[in-house]
């Protein structure tokens, strides 16, 4: 009896140490397996981008072609940055111009060419910005398998960057997790170029024509009565050329939904010049019909007085407003 009792205790003591070693060698599998899981750190490729110049910029259709190295470093053998893709654009030419790989690490450089778009942000024209975009995105690996990382220390802009009548304002790379509907998720790379209009020469284009037509109008109030044709004369001929002036400047936008700065600078000169006309038809009226010089003094004085102050109230309520 002790014997058999003996032997049931070995034998569930070789049945337990089976059961351990099948149980430590399904964790030891899993670990590697998560090791291995493309999700992993093996999964991340860093990006650069070093821009280089930009051609054709046409900031009303939002096109430019944007010349560019183009950089992936990554750990491991399973990845391939090959089959990236541009989603605002496609790439005219791609060469590879470098390739290194070893067993602990690859880096693929290449030079690209790409025709490329965005959508133009016309609120503040003509002193406005524009983002310049190089979104990328792998084509074939979703972010199980690959994700993208930014080289902060590679990504820049060539010092012989420059584009005629802009000013570079900064730039920045940003990654994000695009979402498709159909169930997949991709990393995104978003690198941006911040163009900023030279406020010198937009100040000089945009704003001394709308000072010189409230200007030359506002000539009218130093005119006596009886010089109404002059003073009608100097009124309607800046108007007329204030609306040249603002169809000249917008001719070249799409159309758009709302008010733009310029339109904005245009509406409260528009303001100066109605008033100046509309004092004059006051004071024809009174010089025609009523024959009161008192009247006619106050009503240039103050006219003058509230048609220098009305622009700068039109122009604060559409742009605070």
């Amino acid at each position: 009896m002790t014997v058999f009792m003996q032997s049931k205790a070995l034998s569930m003591m070789l049945l337990l140490f089976i059961s351990s070693v099948i149980i430590f060698s399904c964790i030891t599998r899993d670990v590697a397996a998560d090791t291995n899981d493309p999700a992993s750190d093996d999964s991340t490729i860093h990006v650069g981008v070093y821009v280089i110049s930009v051609g054709n910029f046409e900031y009303n259709k939002g096109t430019y072609v944007l010349d560019f190295y183009l950089v992936f470093k990554w750990n491991g053998q399973n990845l391939t940055p090959a089959k990236f893709e541009f989603m605002n654009g496609r790439a005219i030419s791609k060469e590879k111009i470098y390739e290194s790989r070893t067993n602990d690490s690859s880096e693929v450089w290449y030079r690209i060419q790409a025709n490329l778009f965005i959508t133009p942000e016309y609120t503040q024209y003509p002193f406005d910005t524009q983002d310049l975009k190089v979104i990328l995105e792998d084509s074939e690996y979703n972010t199980s398998v690959l994700n993208y990382a930014s080289m902060t220390d590679f990504n820049g802009i060539d010092n012989e960057f420059t584009i005629a009548g802009w000013e570079i304002k900064s730039h920045d790379s940003a990654i994000a997790a695009h979402e498709y509907p159909w169930g997949e998720t991709y990393s995104q790379l978003t690198f941006t170029v911040t163009l900023a209009r030279s406020a010198g020469p937009s100040a000089v284009k945009i704003l001394i024509p709308p000072i010189i037509f409230c200007i030359v109008s506002g000539l009218s109030f130093f005119f006596k009565a009886d010089k109404i044709t002059h003073r009608i004369g100097l009124g309607t001929s800046m108007l007329i050329s204030a609306v040249m002036f603002h169809l000249s400047q917008t001719s070249s936008l799409p159309p758009l939904p709302a008010l733009i700065l310029v339109d904005k600078i245009m509406i409260a000169t528009y303001a100066f010049l109605a008033l100046s006309l509309f004092v004059t038809t006051l004071i024809y009226i009174d010089d025609e019909y009523w024959k009161d010089v008192d009247y006619t003094k106050l009503v240039n004085r103050y006219g003058a007085i509230l048609t220098i102050i009305l622009p700068f109230i039109v122009f604060g309520l559409l742009y605070f407003f």
